[in-house]
């Protein structure tokens, strides 16, 4: 029987993988949300599939002012336009699990690299003294790079998915549902507001939407690359999300071949995070 505190810190990106771990595990468990303005996508999911769980704040986390008995599950979920900027995200996900270090016995972060090459949670925990951590990894052991990796199994799979479908706008569920702050990031109505009046006419750019639209000519994107990972909890929602993202954009659909798709990291990430903590099987 498992006992102790499994710190998860996580981009709403993967919260899928996440949920598939903890759904897939038949051990009796006690999950706690740290109750943010990110945490409402997977507070919603935990309710759809009915996984108990109970809100805190990060008051009442940080005063022990609740107990965590047997096998728990702490949970913060953060920003998901953070890959906008790397350094950023590697610092304030080192933060959260610097944080959480004292509250818990090992770490989950459901993160890849997100821009930040050669970054590795779990030698950086071992480094500063911290629980142990984990990250999503390909078979091999390399951390993937980002959410779209994680999808296809990271490392070399990601390479040949990048000659195989090249020039290509990549969508997994999560990228579908949460397009419009993943590719702005809150950044395009800055863009929008500095430029001229006459060129945002010249280039057909109105609204944040057409601003993207006109990021992918600038890129050169011609199609865009559905990918069904299989985890997201509505698969209907991301069929009508997808076709009205390639419409909105304009750009062809086109569905990725049989034998990309794989849960190889997500299986790893909670079965290696898990594991840390005492009698884990």
């Amino acid at each position: 029987m498992t006992k102790g505190v499994l710190g998860i810190v996580a981009c709403p990106m993967l919260e899928d993988e996440l949920l598939y771990g903890i759904t897939n595990d038949p051990e009796e468990k006690n999950i706690f949300l740290i109750e943010n303005k990110h945490c409402e996508s997977i507070r919603k999911k935990m309710e759809r599939k009915g996984i108990p769980f109970r809100m805190v704040t990060e008051n009442e986390v940080f005063n022990r002012s609740f107990d965590m008995e047997g096998y728990s599950i702490l949970i913060k979920m953060n920003d998901l336009a953070l890959h906008i900027e790397p350094k950023n995200l590697r610092e304030l996900v080192e933060k959260d699990v610097a944080e959480l270090n004292p509250f818990v016995d090992a770490v989950g972060a459901y993160y890849g690299l997100c821009g930040n090459y050669g970054w590795d949670l779990t030698e950086w925990a071992k480094e500063n003294g911290m629980k142990p951590c984990e990250m999503f990894r390909d078979a091999t052991g390399r951390v993937c790079d980002d959410c779209v990796g994680v999808a296809v199994g990271g490392g070399a799979r990601y390479l040949e998915l990048e000659k195989t479908y090249t020039g290509m706008f990549y969508v997994i569920p999560a990228i579908a549902h949460n397009w419009r702050p993943f590719m702005a990031a809150g950044d395009s109505a800055k863009a929008i507001a500095s430029m001229d009046k006459e060129m945002l006419e010249a280039l057909g750019i109105h609204d944040e939407d057409s601003y993207i639209k006109w990021m992918f000519n600038v890129c050169g994107y011609q199609n865009m690359v559905k990918m069904d990972t299989g985890l997201e909890v509505d698969r209907g929602e991301f069929d009508r999300e997808f076709d009205k993202l390639c419409e909105i954009m304009e750009l062809k659909p086109i569905v990725i071949g049989d034998g990309w798709m794989t849960i190889q990291p997500a299986v790893d990430i909670y079965r290696r995070s898990k594991g840390f903590l005492a009698g884990a099987a």
